[in-house]
């Protein structure tokens, strides 16, 4: 007999990847009160088993340290699934239209319209630049107002009504790094509002139960891919995301570790917004709900013309010759934002796109380093687009973690010839640097920036990060591909990552990233029994099925949370 008596639970004649120190693989596992209590072969692990052990025999499926993704904006899509009209899945002008039609038909007595998800791939000419026009929404309803934020979060699509009731004309200033978006022959406006420009237009309000409802639906689709904690990017939201995630919590039906940032903005005063973040974080210090993150904004999207570049984007962007994008933050500013995070031991996490961008973040950062005590805060960049390569190794100089979204590392059908190519030119060869990351030794983690990936299965960000190539034709509406260096979509091979180098990312390293890395993202004695049984091993399987692979159980504290045979 073990000692300290037999376990609750044994995995036994499986494939087990442990993401320890060496990279372990072992055969079995076996977990007690939550904990696991034996890693290691199946001869090894048969005396934890005793009358009341429940005993799964994975018959040589694969075991993995439960998933986790540092970027993501909860309840994702499942508000909008529940609420408001959908786009995520359709990638034509007439698609969104009849979407539209359809829901107001629906729902004939709304005071108002909301969507998520249209994509800027679907349109051509001046609109690739601008957006979609307003009179389309016109012509649906021009009595009420139609909002409709872009699947990547950075513009709002919206008709004329929705302009005037919330009073943007064209005497209107956009606020601070935003956009608002007017013909240029007639100076009238255009319908796009990018940036802190979309703060002008009032979005939809949710009563808590409505989040709830939604947020229970997203924990469930995460355990569908294995997923056991994240990062919630709460953004500006986040009274109202934090509240209903506080309460699943306090009633017991928060089944995620969830560690949350909450938006610092260029605008306003700091130390407002930093007492209003600490009297959040202090409501929130529960194993499973815990803040320890200062979220900041640098710049905008390539797509949307808003990303900070070191040169300028092409003259498709419809910008003139010398357009370098948008900077959110004055620098001094920005430095002085970053020193407040670090000084209260909250964790600076930046969205930065461009390279112009995540050069000045680095400096910021260095400078910060230089002014607060020695700590361990773990900064963060997220999503690189374009990265100068002489600021790859500053990562790993400066202890900055890289959070990249792999979904989006390949040349998408539809996208990358008609987006990132036509206004960034040769560039777009060298965007989402990957493998240059790891071999500088930099702390990478993987993400989804759900809802703006509207599928956030790790499966598929694994296979991509490996091949650089497309995961599923079925995804983008093309024929899929057979080989990884099938060249259509392929997106610089030399930045390709391995699997093991995947799985770490959306496990022990993405632990670390949360300040998690004592009790999980690793398959070891002591640690939390959070892990996902695969149907099949991914470190053998051929690269381009990877995504084929399904999770088939989770398991929080050595409890299922999913089981799908």
């Amino acid at each position: 007999m073990p000692v300290n008596g037999f376990a609750d639970l044994v995995l036994i004649h499986g494939v087990v990847y442990t993401a320890d120190d060496r990279d372990t693989v072992g055969e079995a596992v076996a977990a007690r009160g939550g904990r696991f209590v034996f890693v290691g072969d199946n001869a090894g692990v048969l005396c934890y088993i005793g009358p009341s052990t429940k005993v799964v025999d994975l018959q040589g499926k694969m075991v993995i340290p439960g998933l986790l993704d540092t970027h993501m904006h909860p309840p994702g899509l499942s508000l909008s699934e529940l609420y408001e009209v959908q786009l995520s899945n359709i990638s034509s002008l007439e698609g969104y239209l009849q979407a539209v039609t359809e829901f107001v038909n629906r729902y004939p007595d709304s005071k108002s319209v909301y969507g998520r998800g249209w994509s800027w791939g679907a349109f051509s000419g001046e609109e690739l630049g601008k957006g979609p026009r307003k009179e389309y929404l016109d012509a649906i309803r021009a009595d009420i107002p139609i909002i409709l934020r872009a699947n990547d979060g950075h513009s709002l699509w919206v008709n004329s009504e929705a302009l005037a009731v919330n009073g943007i004309n064209e005497a209107t200033v956009a606020p601070e790094g935003g956009v608002i978006e007017k013909d240029q022959a007639s100076g009238a406006l255009w319908g796009v509002l990018k940036e802190s420009a979309m703060r002008l237009v009032d979005l939809p309000e949710y009563t808590l139960s409505q989040y709830q409802t939604a947020m229970l639906e997203f924990q469930a689709k995460m355990h569908r891919f294995g997923i056991t904690g994240l990062l919630c990017i709460a953004g500006y939201f986040a009274p109202s995301v934090l509240q209903a995630l506080e309460q699943l919590d306090h009633d017991g039906k928060l089944t995620l570790r969830i560690r949350a940032a909450v938006a610092i903005r260029a605008e306003g005063d700091l130390a407002g917004q930093f007492a209003v973040l600490d009297e959040l974080r202090s409501r929130c210090q529960s194993p499973y709900l815990q803040i320890t993150t200062a979220k900041f904004f640098t710049d905008g999207v390539v797509e949307g013309g808003t990303s900070h570049l070191l040169a300028p984007y092409t003259r498709e962007t419809g910008k003139g010759d010398n357009y370098y994008g948008v900077f959110l933050w004055p620098e001094d500013k920005l430095r002085q934002a970053f020193i407040m995070a670090n000084r209260r031991n909250l964790q600076i996490y930046v969205h930065s796109t461009g390279d112009a961008s995540t050069r000045k973040v680095l400096n910021a950062l260095a400078d910060t380093r230089a002014n607060v005590p020695a700590g361990d805060y773990r900064n963060t960049i997220t999503h690189l687009q374009l990265v100068d390569p002489a600021d790859v190794p500053r990562f790993k100089e400066l202890q900055v973690i890289a959070s990249v979204q792999p979904y989006w590392h390949f040349k998408g059908p539809h996208w990358w010839e008609s987006v990132d190519y036509r206004i960034l030119g040769e560039r777009a060869k060298a965007e989402y640097p990957l493998g240059s990351l790891f071999a500088s030794g930099v702390t990478v983690t993987s993400s989804s920036d759900y809802p703006v990936t509207n599928i956030p299965n790790p499966m598929r960000a694994i296979e991509i990060g490996v091949t650089r190539n497309m995961d599923d034709g079925r995804h983008y509406g093309v024929e899929d591909i057979t080989s990884m260096e099938d060249e259509r979509y392929l997106l610089n091979p030399r930045e390709r990552a391995t699997v093991k180098q995947m799985l770490r990312s959306f496990t022990i390293q993405a632990a670390y990233a949360m300040f998690m890395e004592s009790e999980t993202g690793s398959i070891e004695v002591g640690k939390l029994a959070d892990m996902a049984v695969l149907d099949q091993d991914v470190l053998s399987v051929k690269a381009t099925d990877i995504d084929k692979t399904k999770v088939v159980m989770t398991f929080i504290d050595g409890k299922v949370v999913l089981h799908q045979p």
